[in-house]
């Protein structure tokens, strides 16, 4: 079985990920939808901010990563990454997803519009640190929310991927908690 995190918006939170880790413990891949370091103009500094640790750390994993508005070409650098794009389409087990920060999404016309044009029946995006796991006819549309700055009221959450046959999609708290799950 293929473990794939997906995470977005930790802003620069050592303690946060380390927490989430200690939860879902070895995975083969991070995806994660950007604004990784640093903790933005608009965004209080988040517990347990050390984005040098962070990005050494993540450094340890097989990471892939979609540009958010906060990622700066010295955390593409300091990540050890050579580019990031905005945009990013794969395919888990026969399952066709796409990946954005998301700030450019204003509304919910604008999200189905993209899930077509990429062709996939799953979107997962971030930016908004506020958990979503929606299905409009049969496209998902996923936020994994924030796991160190929840916007809200809402919980610090990330999702988990399990790829076999079918893909099993979570989303979950940093208590482990499971707030919704799919297979697909």
């Amino acid at each position: 079985m293929r473990r794939i995190l997906i995470v977005s918006d930790t802003h620069g939170s050592l303690a946060s990920w380390q927490r989430l880790k200690s939860l879902v413990g070895q995975v083969d891949e991070v995806h994660h939808l950007g604004d990784v370091l640093y903790h933005g103009p608009r965004n209080p500094i988040p517990d347990g901010y050390n984005p040098a640790k962070l990005a050494e750390e993540l450094r340890r994993e097989n990471l892939f990563l979609v540009r958010g508005n906060c990622d700066a070409d010295v955390d593409l650098l300091v990540l050890g990454i050579s580019e990031a794009p905005k945009v990013s389409s794969v395919s888990f087990g026969q399952v066709n997803f796409v990946m954005s920060h998301g700030e450019f999404f204003q509304n919910e016309e604008q999200l189905l519009h993209f899930l077509e044009e990429h062709n996939a029946r799953v979107l997962l995006y971030g930016h908004t640190h506020v958990p979503r796991f929606d299905w409009i006819g049969s496209k998902l549309i996923i936020n994994p929310g924030s796991p160190s700055l929840p916007k809200m009221g809402s919980e610090t959450t990330f999702v988990l991927l399990e790829v076999e046959e079918v893909v099993r999609v979570s989303l979950m708290s940093l208590t482990g908690k499971i707030f919704e799950e799919a297979v697909l």
